[in-house]
């Protein structure tokens, strides 16, 4: 697989229960998308999606438990706050801010995060353009 081709995707183990949607395990099986799970949304560090830019993913995806309903109590919060804190970053650095988006389904339910997956699904169709390298010190 081509790195500048990437398009990264972490998801919290805990807003995906059971089996994982049909959306992920789609986008799992695309050539230019890396999935994987992190124990919680919030464990997601700065420098990982700084990381994936840095070595030209066209952009990263977070996906979390619902707003409020985190199992590790603010994971999900802190996941937002990571994220828009990254796309400061990016946007000073002179890259696409919009290239890096959380998404959190309404609910728990299976339909939800379905839904909220094939949200992801379209915001990652739509990164055709490769992102510019931004280097991380």
């Amino acid at each position: 697989m081509d790195e500048q081709s990437q398009i990264r995707i972490y998801f919290c183990r805990n807003a995906v229960t059971g089996s994982l949607p049909n959306a992920l395990l789609e986008l799992q099986m695309r050539e230019d998308v890396l999935v994987e799970a992190v124990p919680c949304g919030g464990k997601i560090d700065p420098r990982y999606l700084l990381k994936a830019f840095e070595s030209g993913a066209r952009a990263a995806c977070v996906l979390t438990c619902p707003i409020g309903h985190c199992r590790t109590m603010q994971g999900n919060l802190r996941a937002e706050r990571r994220v828009e804190a990254v796309r400061e970053l990016l946007e000073e650095a002179g890259a696409d801010a919009g290239a890096v988006r959380m998404f959190a389904p309404k609910s728990r339910e299976p339909a939800d995060v379905e839904a909220e997956v094939r949200n992801m699904a379209k915001f990652v169709d739509g990164a055709r353009e490769p992102a510019r390298k931004v280097a991380v010190a």
